[in-house]
């Protein structure tokens, strides 16, 4: 298994705890994972602010290595 395909597995992982959480795991109609995608990055943007994290500065940084990383 390559290091990318850990990466996209570490990912999915991370949305299905998320869904579970958040209680949308057994939801007769579940959400698309786009949108849980952005539920997951809204609350952690929330998370960001609480924790005084600049949440800009971590997408920034996320962008770069994922360049790195795709190449």
């Amino acid at each position: 298994m390559t290091t990318n395909q850990l990466r996209t597995d570490a990912a999915s992982m991370a949305l299905t705890a998320y869904m579970q959480a958040k209680g949308l795991d057994g939801d007769p109609c579940p959400q698309s994972l786009s949108e849980t995608m952005t539920d997951l990055l809204t609350d952690l943007r929330h998370f960001a602010a609480t924790e005084e994290i600049d949440f800009d500065a971590a997408v920034r940084m996320s962008e770069y290595h994922y360049d790195e990383e795709s190449t």
